[in-house]
């Protein structure tokens, strides 16, 4: 190999290093997804077909010795074997002899003699032919790939028996049965839309029997179908173009889907059966699309070539849910089905879509958009004269050679031509679509050049197609030249003059250009999406774009810009997902205990269950962004409702025990970070500037006159512990004191008396041990209003709405704390164990200290307006009696808005909120407008970092 050869060699290796070997002998042979390379060996290959003309003229002078057939010629080469294919390339230019043979097409084995020199196989195939295996490697490898061989043989025995009954579905077996075995009562077997209602073109014009006749020659000489092998020969018919009672075969061998087929027998039916009368979105597209395959051809304006177009598509909807159905696909089916059968169609869909161009046929077509802007860089490297022309002129070439590519130039051309060049396609790949794209503009370029606009580019391009049959010379004096058409100056320009378009440069292209497609696709995708989302109250456009982000995070199998996996959210993604945006949905120290990951996990699943608006067991993202809005809601009463309602499953608007218990501990879930001081609330903060501004006092109260005076100290240091614990001992306080009073305040349900819950009646047979037990459970029992069986109570809302407000903390929990959990403005990582909420918090108090300054100068007044008036009856820093009063009346009105219709439970109840209210200085109407929002910045003069007091 050449210093270039061996650099070109390196750089494509480098494009492609994302593929394992097996997946690029996949692709390259056209395998199926579970074939690996089990074993490879050097290796001479000699063939003997027992049709070839050499074997007849053999047979026919007597020549062959105990029935072998001659062998013709050694191709040397590499050997491999994988599960179900033993495959062959020379190492020539690896396309002088390719075989990929079917293990099931071998019928006998055996190891010719030979000498210490040499190991030789002698294959003997179903149809008689001979294939001869001299491997040139160590004799303990080749002794080795033999026992691979051998094990393999004895596994493919099943699938051997469904190799006659494939057989009699390929014409190529026809031919031989039909004119060299001479089986007279042999029938054609099924094919496509053709073999009724005629194939496209005059079969004289293509000389469809001369065709014929050359492929018959070409089989006997090198095997059929299953057993083909390839040389020269084959690629020239190729391009002189196949016939079209044989072309549905020679696109299903040169495509691989033959060897899907025969793997898969009877799974094209048995899907079409197991989803009959079944309905899906695909589906429906399907049906609008059907009239509009192809319509110019007969076929599709009748019943039966719909009915087969409509079969192909759904069951390959069914059976590739990620593409369903995509845009352009009905027409390349249609023109599949003019030369295949369903099943052949079918398989050979499957291929096209995932080996040939892949992403052509997708939710966002980004392979299509992808070869676009390779197409592009093609032009403006190869013809870069009529390329600054169309930018110059603002002509959109995309107009025009998108749906040559996506259509593969069945709507472009008329459908004889548009053939011929998929015999191309499904020979060299892709590049095809390339080199044909490129010749149409090379050979049109003059008229481009006088186009001024996109309506003129596309009446050239038609009045182009639509002459491609016409001679290009009718007036030479040469026979041959009057014989060109249009037609074949195309395929002669785009395979001579533009053979450079090799599948390595377009690799390269398309390496280049794929991250700025993808970032495209997935941005525009993005913007529709997020247009498209329901209304929300609480949530701005930025923080929905957030929310977007980091769902399609939380689905690892889906990727936006290829449209393939879900894009629906099941149960465990939703707890990752709400892992990364909630607090309490964190991991946590509290996770150690079994119970409490329990009750995390059934909180998550009522949040999950009540989002999910279709009940199918999956979350959309307009499902997610429709329920965090409701968890972020600003109404204080309606955020109450809304964990309410999680617990009121039946919505009767009334909680039983059970319920009630459930509820309680869901409480002790959302208010976990804050019991176990992970973060702090407000009502912590507040405490911790009281104490920072009593200190000032303390210390400065004499020197401060003005807000100048006063400044933080540096040095000052925290008790963190002790702000933790009163936090803790806050939240525990407000949890028993909310069970307690739920009970206490709960409706009391009327039963019958007559129904003995408890049997407390005196058998004799007990012993008096057990008596006693029965009676002391029956009194803890009916101490407890919580398990009292005999009175059982219901909780309703408005009542559950009173206990909350009774409570400071709840009250704060509902009204800010637990929409400031919610995080959907940024990233929030899910590692962080242990906070440091007390130190950063105090650290912005420092930054942003004016409302700590603020009650330094209130208590200084305070103080200096009761030495004046002389009077000590108000304690420093609490607010004054008129200011206390006022917030009792508020607290009063409140209550009684809340308890219009549950007068007796608010006479109750109201004296213990004025109790409440009398130990707390400070109104629930304030509380709810502490925020940390409320202080505005000021600069303190002082640097120093404020140290706590730790353990």
């Amino acid at each position: 190999m050449s210093f270039f050869e061996n650099l070109k060699s390196k750089l494509t290796e480098s494009f492609t290093s994302s593929l394992t070997r097996d997946e690029k002998f996949r692709n390259e042979y056209k395998l199926s997804e579970g074939e690996v390379i089990i074993d490879d060996s050097n290796a001479d290959l000699a063939f003997a077909h027992v049709h070839s003309k050499l074997a007849q003229v053999e047979k026919a002078k007597g020549r062959t010795r105990n029935g072998n057939n001659p062998v013709q010629y050694a191709f040397p080469g590499k050997i491999f074997l994988t599960k179900h294919y033993l495959v062959f390339k020379d190492g020539f230019d690896e396309t002088s002899c390719v075989m990929v043979l079917n293990i099931s097409t071998i019928k006998r084995v055996e190891r010719s003699p030979s000498n210490s020199y040499s190991f030789v196989l002698l294959v003997t195939l179903y149809s008689g032919t001979q294939i001869l295996i001299q491997f040139v490697s160590l004799k303990h490898r080749s002794e080795k790939f033999c026992d691979q061989l051998k094990k393999l043989l004895r596994d493919n025995i099943p699938n051997a028996k469904r190799l006659k009954p494939f057989l009699d579905t390929c014409y190529s077996e026809y031919l031989i049965y039909k004119n060299v075995l001479r089986i007279e009562d042999t029938k054609p077997p099924m094919a496509g839309l053709g073999q009724q209602y005629r194939y496209p073109g005059n079969p004289s014009i293509h000389r469809e029997k001369a065709k014929l006749r050359l492929w018959f020659e070409y089989f006997k000489d090198n095997g059929t179908n299953l057993s083909l092998v390839r040389n020269h020969t084959f690629y020239k018919l190729m391009r002189v173009g196949v016939p079209n009672r044989l072309r549905g075969e020679i696109w299903e061998y040169c495509s691989g889907s033959m060897y899907l087929r025969y793997e898969n027998p009877g799974e094209y039916r048995k899907i079409l059966q197991d989803h009959h009368g079944q309905t899906s979105q695909a589906i429906e597209e399907i049906e609008k699309d059907l009239k509009r395959s192809l319509p110019e051809y007969t076929a599709y304006q009748k019943a039966e070539g719909i009915q087969r177009l409509r079969n192909v598509l759904t069951a390959y909807s069914w059976k590739n849910p990620d593409v369903g159905y995509c845009q352009a696909m009905n027409i390349v089916v249609a023109g599949l089905l003019i030369y295949m059968t369903e099943e052949q169609a079918f398989w050979c869909l499957n291929n096209l879509c995932d080996i040939y161009v892949p992403g052509y046929y997708s939710k966002t077509m980004y392979g299509t958009l992808l070869d676009q802007k390779v197409f592009e860089a093609f032009v403006e490297e190869r013809m870069p004269v009529l390329w600054e022309y169309i930018v110059e002129h603002d002509i959109q070439l995309s107009i025009v050679s998108l749906p040559w590519f996506l259509s593969l130039f069945f709507t472009s051309m008329p459908i004889e031509y548009a053939v011929r060049i998929m015999d191309l396609f499904f020979l060299n790949g892709p590049r095809s679509l390339f080199q044909v794209a490129l010749a149409i503009l090379k050979i049109n370029a003059e008229d481009i050049l006088q186009a001024d606009d996109d309506g003129m580019f596309i009446a050239i391009m038609k009045n182009y197609f639509h002459t491609l049959g016409t001679k290009l010379h009718p007036n030479s004096s040469d026979p041959k030249m009057r014989e060109i058409t249009k037609f074949q100056e195309l395929l002669v320009t785009a395979f001579k003059e533009f053979d450079v378009i090799t599948d390595q440069v377009i690799l390269q292209e398309r390496s280049k250009h794929r991250k700025d497609v993808f970032q495209n696709i997935e941005t525009f995708v993005k913007r529709t999406q997020i247009r498209h989302m329901p209304k929300t109250y609480n949530i701005s456009d930025e923080n929905l774009a957030n929310i977007y982000d980091i769902f399609y995070q939380s689905i690892e199998t889906h990727k936006i810009s290829l449209g393939t996996g879900s894009s629906n959210m099941e149960f465990e993604t939703f707890c990752q997902f709400m892992k990364k945006i909630c607090d309490w949905a964190k991991p946590s120290e509290s996770d150690a205990d079994p119970s409490f990951r329990k009750q995390k996990s059934d909180f998550l699943k009522r949040l999950f269950n009540r989002w999910d608006s279709a009940k199918i067991g999956e979350l959309t993202l307009n499902d997610v962004v429709e329920g965090l809005d409701t968890l972020l809601s600003q109404d204080l009463l309606e955020s109450i409702n809304y964990f309410y309602s999680l617990y009121d499953t039946d919505g009767d608007g009334q909680l039983e025990k059970d319920e009630v218990l459930q509820l309680s501990e869901g409480l002790l879930l959302l208010t976990d970070p804050w019991k176990t001081g992970k973060y702090v609330d407000l009502l912590t903060k507040q405490k911790l500037e009281d104490d920072i501004a009593e200190k000032l006092v303390k210390e400065k109260g004499e020197q401060i006159r003005t807000m100048e005076d006063i400044n933080l100290p540096s040095g000052v240091t925290i008790e963190e512990e002790k702000y933790r614990s009163e936090q803790s001992e806050r939240y525990l306080k407000a949890a028993s004191n909310f069970l307690q009073r739920a009970f206490e305040y709960a409706k009391s349900v009327e039963l019958d008396e007559s129904i003995n819950l408890i049997d407390l009646s005196d058998d004799d047979a007990e012993d008096t041990d057990v008596k006693e037990q029965k009676k002391k459970k029956f009194e803890s029992i009916m101490a407890n209003p919580a398990l009292d069986p005999s009175h059982p109570k219901i909780l309703d809302l408005a009542t559950f709405r009173m206990i909350i407000l009774a409570d400071e903390t709840y009250e704060l929990f509902f009204s800010s704390t637990l929409k400031n959990s919610v995080h959907i403005d940024e990233a929030v990582e899910t590692n962080n164990y242990r906070s440091k909420a007390l130190r950063n918090m105090f650290d912005g108090i420092l930054a942003d200290g004016r409302r700590v300054a603020e009650q330094v100068r209130r208590r200084v007044d305070s103080v200096a307006t009761r030495s004046s008036i002389g009077s000590s009856d108000t304690p420093t820093g609490l607010p004054s009696t008129s200011s206390q009063t006022a917030a009792r009346e508020d607290k009063a009105e409140d209550v009684d808005d809340f308890t219009e219709d549950h007068e007796e439970q608010a006479d109750l109840l109201k004296d213990d909120l004025l109790d409440i209210i009398d130990d707390n200085t400070s109104s629930s109407r304030s509380m709810e407008q502490k925020t940390l929002n409320d202080i505005p910045n000021i600069q303190t003069s002082n640097n120093d970092l404020i140290e706590f007091e730790t353990d």
